[in-house]
């Protein structure tokens, strides 16, 4: 009878249990300086991020080196509302040298698009715990501050 109470109660506290956010690292650390939606701003379905950025490199927690360039995402993903709020936080940062961090490193392919890109598709932004102002004192805050092109 005993095991039976203390299946109950797993079974119980399961349910009750919110369902776990995407977790792992972040899938870009970036230094964000113009973003552009399209087709627009008031209904955007896909965002470009231009500016400096380190990415996550597979399940390692490992991030490349900094490099310049241009993100491309579209919002395909169970929750587009959300997405779009974030890419108002994205738009918001953009120009104001405030490292961010976002996205899933380990549920999200992100590609660093060169200026003369023309991608086709934009890859798909994935939600984790939002946009999030990295201190200037993190090291990857500092690389990306830091880095200047060769």
């Amino acid at each position: 009878m005993r095991f039976f109470a203390y299946l109950l109660a797993l079974v119980a506290l399961a349910a009750a249990a919110k369902p776990a956010a995407a977790s792992g690292p972040v899938a870009v650390y970036a230094l964000i300086d113009k973003v552009t939606m399209e087709p627009n701003a008031n209904n955007p379905e896909r965002i470009r991020i231009y500016g400096a950025f380190s990415i996550a490199q597979g399940q390692a927690s490992s991030y490349t080196a900094p490099r310049r360039g241009f993100l491309y995402f579209t919002s395909t993903g169970p929750n587009p509302a959300q997405a779009k709020k974030e890419w108002a936080d994205l738009r918001s940062v953009a120009g104001t040298r405030q490292v961010v961090a976002f996205g899933a490193g380990w549920f999200q392919a992100v590609h660093i698009y060169d200026p003369h890109d023309d991608p086709k598709s934009g890859d798909d932004y994935a939600l984790n715990m939002g946009v999030v102002k990295v201190s200037p004192d993190q090291a990857r805050a500092k690389a990306l501050l830091d880095f200047k092109e060769r």
